[in-house]
């Protein structure tokens, strides 16, 4: 080969690599781009709890890291989740729709209720609005029967609980966005239905344009509800079970989820939610915990302030008094907040006792606490990359931790 073939050939092989290296810049930048702006979801939401390696949960997933479904291409669907030993043994995914979720979940008699919201066609996706999911599945997790909750054009169950053989589901509905109109039939809701899906009771507090009800307790009488009413104030209010109001009460200013959980004390009611000082600033905010009497009336209450931004999310009360909220602690940056989860024992004179925080590099929270045989499980998820929970350190992965009655 000549000197000069030897310089064409040279120049033929630089040329070469650079193409290569540009291209290769060019899929890594695209890839980032990618990742950046796309981030796969799996939540566990709720839990039907056996213990920390045995649970029944319902949430959402798009299948990203799935053994049992396909990838959805950007789209979430509720998803139930059968964990055995630690490992997810069923992944059964509502196919019906386009992006889903479901909030809850609740053991019946013949199978198991979950409930949530969906988008049912392109135009609600592109409207942001959704439909309210109910549905029934028997043990074997097939779909028994289904009902779509459309009151308003936003619509979203978040909590199940079973009154004997009855289903009841509470939510809110609510306009969209720049939407005028004057229905009355908006708000929180609270809905009762038999057996076989047939609707028995609707309740409705607040209007069409704010309002939500949270969790509930089933009584003998009376259903109690919590959650949202106007102007970001916490609400508590029991209705008989016909649907008639029989008390309310509220406490302050909340963010705009009000009270997110309840739950019963002797003849007093515990519940978990937010304090804000400036509706119009939640980049500071304190978590609390608020007894009402069986009046509504309010008689104590606790704040919990470890960081700027600190929530409690649901509260537990074991055999001997003492009180668990767990929820998350941070600070906002941007549009976005850095948080860590935690987990926090009062007496039963809400005196705190200890507190138990989940650290990791972007987003810890804790969303459900339940408690089985003196052992306490905390539900939640996170984006930070910890080993322990095999996350990645971007996409959504649930996480449960367990403790001790002394949070160790």
């Amino acid at each position: 080969m000549t000197d000069k073939e030897n310089k064409i050939f040279k120049c033929i092989i630089i040329a070469l690599i650079i193409i290569l290296v540009v291209e290769l810049l060019y899929f890594g930048i695209k890839v980032y781009t990618t990742r950046k702006n796309n981030v796969f979801n799996t939540f566990v939401n709720s839990a039907i709890l056996e213990d920390s390696k045995n649970y029944i949960g319902a949430g959402l997933s798009d299948f990203r890291y799935s053994k049992f479904n396909e990838f959805d291409k950007g789209y979430d669907k509720a998803t139930i989740f059968v964990v055995k030993n630690g490992k997810t043994k069923k992944e059964i995914a509502f196919q019906k729709g386009f992006n889903s979720r479901f909030n809850d979940i609740v053991k019946v008699s013949d199978g198991y209720v979950a409930v949530g919201k969906i988008e049912m066609t392109k135009d609600q996706i592109k409207e942001k609005m959704n439909e309210g999911l109910i549905v029934k599945y028997n043990k074997d997790f097939k779909v028994v029967w289904r009902k779509n909750v459309s009151i308003l054009e936003n619509t979203e169950l978040l909590k199940v609980k079973t009154d004997g053989d009855d289903i009841v589901v509470v939510g809110g509905s609510i306009y969209s966005e720049g939407y005028v109109g004057n229905h009355s039939t908006g708000g929180g809701i609270l809905l009762k239905y038999d057996k076989s899906g047939k609707e028995l009771l609707r309740v409705n507090y607040g209007g069409p344009y704010k309002g939500k009800f949270n969790d509930l307790i089933v009584e003998k009488d009376s259903y109690v509800v919590v959650g949202l009413g106007k102007s970001n104030s916490g609400i508590i209010i029991s209705y008989d079970k016909s649907g008639k109001k029989k008390w309310s009460g509220s406490y302050g200013y909340t963010d705009s989820n009000g009270i997110n959980s309840v739950v019963k004390k002797g003849d007093n009611y515990i519940t978990a939610t937010t304090k804000v000082v400036n509706t119009k600033d939640l980049s500071n905010y304190s978590a609390a915990l608020v007894v009402f009497n069986s009046k509504g009336e309010k008689i104590d209450d606790a704040k919990y302030s470890d960081n700027k931004i600190n929530y409690f999310s649901d509260v537990e009360v074991d055999k001997d008094g003492n009180i668990y909220a767990c929820g998350y602690t941070g600070k906002v940056i941007g549009n976005d907040s850095l948080t860590d989860a935690i987990i926090v024992k009062y007496d039963k004179d809400l005196y705190e006792k200890k507190a138990d925080v989940l650290k990791g590099s972007k987003k810890e929270v804790y969303s459900n606490i339940y408690i089985n045989n003196d052992t306490i499980y905390a539900l939640g998820y996170t984006n930070s990359k910890i080993k322990k929970y095999n996350t990645n350190g971007y996409d959504f992965f649930p996480i449960i931790k367990k403790y001790n009655m002394n949070l160790k």
